[in-house]
């Protein structure tokens, strides 16, 4: 299995579980429509924020991408609490739980997106590798 398509898979089964446990509970969703929100941030997620963004910020950065990765999830969804609903239904408690399980899963699966790097081999004086 490609690395993209095992991140793509831990990405979706994360928020998948979160999104059908946190927005039927504190909102007006159903499981199916929770899947498809889960699927939609997943995507978008990944796509743009961890293939397009995170690449280009440091380590230091990575709360950036967390900020960025909320504010994706804050606009995603509430455009879809609206189109489903008419207006928006998850409340306070709901959006900061979904919101703070969402930076931690996204901090974890920062880490296991960013190589770690290698030290490079010892050379001694002649350029012979020591060891």
């Amino acid at each position: 299995m490609s690395r993209n398509l095992g991140a793509l898979l831990i990405k979706f089964i994360v928020i998948g579980l979160v999104s059908v446990i946190i927005l039927p509970i504190f909102g007006r969703f159903t499981s199916g429509q929770a899947i498809l929100i889960a699927l939609v941030l997943t995507l978008v997620g990944y796509f743009l924020g961890d293939l397009t963004i995170l690449p280009r910020l440091s380590r230091s950065a990575d709360i950036t991408a967390i900020l960025i990765d909320a504010v994706t999830a804050i606009v995603i969804i509430g455009v879809a609490d609206f189109a489903f609903n008419g207006f928006i239904t998850l409340n306070v408690a709901g959006w900061v739980l979904f919101l703070a399980l969402l930076a931690v899963e996204e901090w974890f699966f920062h880490r296991y997106l960013t190589p770690t790097p290698t030290p490079a081999p010892v050379t001694g004086e002649s350029g012979e590798q020591q060891e």
